[in-house]
């Protein structure tokens, strides 16, 4: 069986897994399953575009980064619709939303990561040139604790903010250990959708809770008991707090009142 075939353009993607074609744009998934395409091909005076005609005359576009791609695609699903087609249509069509990162969302990463990178290295030289040379080492030395009190924060944020999500709207399913991935446990649960999920954990046992939000799956964490989560917080918060406190002083201490 050929390999999944990936139609890319700026900030949406096509998959043709076989028995379905997934969109992916910036926020949401789409799934067509091929019962319910009707028609595919590229659209008239726009070879790059591909239109996917659903049994109830719905239509969902897509624009390749070329004409030859676009062609090769929809060759692919051609050839392997069925010859009996559903006429539900867009109604067998699931879209949920996505959290895999779009390549506009990782191309803004890096633009924001070079900007940072700029601004930094223009306060550097601010540094050097109205207090002397001696406050390069501070700056330099102190983007270690800066950075890892940053990514503290964030992960701690990150943390919160999925536990409160998920104590919101989470479900919480029995997963069963599948192995182990290096330290962690690998942990299998079909959600009420159907489909397999795995989520890793710190904690090992043969069956353990897990917790994932109904709007997006691939959002999950261990259903940990409060008592145990508000130690891990504190200690996060801590560490996140003295990191940043020696990194700030480090690196700004030169231009603070």
């Amino acid at each position: 069986m050929p390999s999944p075939q990936t139609l890319r353009s700026r900030g949406a993607s096509a998959t043709f897994t076989g028995d379905t074609v997934v969109i992916e744009r910036a926020t949401e998934r789409t799934t067509i399953p091929l019962r319910v395409i009707r028609t595919i091909g590229a659209a008239e005076g726009h070879p790059r575009t591909v239109e996917i005609t659903l049994t109830d005359a719905a239509v969902h576009t897509i624009a390749a980064n070329n004409p030859t791609a676009a062609a090769t695609f929809v060759t692919s699903v051609s050839d392997a619709l069925p010859p009996q087609r559903d006429e539900r249509g867009s109604a067998l069509v699931r879209t949920e939303a996505s959290s895999e990162p779009r390549l506009f969302a990782r191309r803004r990463s890096l633009a924001l990561f070079l900007a940072g990178v700029a601004a930094y290295l223009a306060y550097v030289g601010y540094l050097v040139a109205a207090h002397g040379p001696s406050t390069l080492f501070g700056a330099v030395i102190g983007l270690l604790p800066l950075g890892l009190g940053g990514l503290a924060a964030y992960q701690t944020v990150q943390r919160l903010y999925v536990k409160a999500v998920l104590r919101r709207r989470g479900v919480t399913v029995e997963a069963r250990s599948t192995g182990m991935r290096g330290k962690k446990s690998v942990y299998v649960f079909t959600d009420a959708q159907g489909h397999t999920r795995r989520h890793e954990s710190a904690l090992h046992a043969d069956i353990l809770q897990i917790a994932y939000d109904p709007t997006n799956p691939k959002r999950m964490a261990s259903a940990t008991p409060l008592i145990l989560e508000v130690p891990r917080v504190i200690l996060m918060v801590v560490f996140t707090g003295l990191f940043l406190a020696v990194g700030v002083g480090a690196v700004f201490g030169p231009v603070l009142p």
